[in-house]
């Protein structure tokens, strides 16, 4: 297959990515999606150590966090495929909890065969997907999680969603922390780890000696920031990830696709569309990352993101994309917070990643979006944050348009 077929099929997984629940139009697309099904199942499936573990985990994953989409034999062919084709890493956070049963299911009889990523401090009341700081409910609701998914153990254990400094504080004077440990002593979890968007969070993890695993959003959109006209890795991530490797914590990488934005031309901030494949290899270019854990939907999502194994270099080639000049992204948010400080202590590019995020059809940015503490209807329209933005993003227009979209 040449690289002008192979982007074709690319193509028509991305946008099975982007249009949840559109099904196939026509007979030819039946023959691509085949195609593409044919295409995933070349490539040998490769693998990393999370260092001071010995645990070799898959560099492509699993996320459930959309599976809800689909039905729960749908379910269980996704993971018969991924122990078949080697896939062993599952990151269990989820939107809909309602998917846990069949997930349990599907993990029946093959639980040897993955690594388990399971969320201390995610809960889910009335099987909606929440967060909680709440001691008690942590602990049931991590209970209930190994119970769900019939397990007594789970490989690794992270603390959920820690962003701000508070949040931070407040885990550790609630117990979640010494609740890991003792989980770990215990042996129902094996590693211990954190999921956070936050560069500072990380690094207040990192120094407590404790991780062995993060999860972090991470790509393109979240590193690059303008540099004379151009772009550049941004410091402060680029020395997260090599602090990271130097621990020997390791990284998982959430939001590789930038929740869908960075598959299509009419939504990257490079002003060119990004292939899956492109994406993956960009993550695994980083310092410390063992995997990358796109969120499925079904099969063919899965198929999607295992078209990295049988990529050429050239497929996998992303530099064109990055020598995008500033003027190129004029008006968009690529999050690099170089707007600030804003009087009323908004976190301007947490506020446009979750608003993004969510109207990429992201289904936990809403409530993430909520736990911040200062929200777009706290926007007094100053503008001071506008003429320190390098991409002039029309910043008050994006505070009144996230605020009618989230009601606050």
């Amino acid at each position: 297959m040449n690289r002008r077929d192979f982007l074709k099929l690319a193509s028509l997984g991305t946008a099975g990515l982007l249009l949840s629940g559109c099904g196939l139009q026509s007979r030819r697309e039946a023959f691509e999606e085949q195609q593409l099904g044919s295409r995933a199942e070349h490539g040998d499936v490769q693998y990393r150590p999370i260092p001071h573990t010995g645990v070799q985990v898959s560099t492509i994953g699993i996320g459930c966090g959309s599976l809800h989409e689909s039905s729960p034999e749908g379910i269980a062919q996704v993971f018969d495929y991924a122990a078949d084709r080697g896939i062993n890493l599952v990151d269990t956070v989820m939107a809909d909890f309602s998917t846990a049963v069949p997930i349990g299911q599907a993990l029946k009889g093959k639980r040897q065969k993955f690594i388990t990523q399971m969320h201390i401090g995610a809960t889910y009341p009335n099987n909606v997907y929440t967060r909680t700081r709440d001691f008690a409910k942590v602990r049931e609701g991590f209970e209930t999680q190994l119970r769900m998914f019939q397990t007594d153990y789970s490989d690794i254990g992270l603390i959920h969603y820690v962003d701000q400094g508070e949040d931070y504080d407040n885990m550790v004077n609630n117990g979640l922390l010494d609740y890991a440990q003792k989980l770990k002593q215990d042996g129902v979890i094996r590693h211990i780890g954190f999921s956070s968007h936050s560069v500072e969070m990380s690094h207040r993890f990192l120094d407590t000696g404790l991780i062995d695993v993060f999860m972090f959003s991470l790509n393109p959109a979240y590193d690059f920031v303008s540099s004379g006209g151009g772009m550049r890795l941004d410091e402060s991530r680029r020395k997260l990830y090599e602090r990271a490797q130097q621990l020997g914590a390791a990284i998982t990488v959430m939001k590789a696709y930038g929740g869908g934005r960075l598959l299509s031309e009419a939504s990257s901030p490079f002003g060119q569309a990004m292939t899956p494949v492109q994406c993956i290899q960009y993550c695994l270019d980083r310092p410390a990352v063992v995997s990358i854990i796109p969120g499925v939907r079904n099969l063919m999502d899965v198929k999607t993101s295992l078209l990295y194994y049988s990529a050429s270099p050239e497929e996998r080639q992303y530099s064109q994309i990055l020598q995008a000049n500033a003027k190129d992204m004029d008006g968009v948010c690529i999050y690099c917070g170089h707007c600030q400080p804003c009087v009323k202590s908004i976190d301007i590019a947490a506020v446009n990643k979750f608003y993004d995020l969510a109207q990429s059809g992201d289904a936990l940015a809403a409530d993430h979006y909520r736990r911040l503490s200062a929200k777009a209807g706290d926007c007094i329209q100053c503008g001071q944050c506008e003429p320190r933005c390098p991409f002039h993003v029309a910043i008050r227009e994006r505070m009144k348009q996230t605020q009618a979209y989230f009601g606050e």
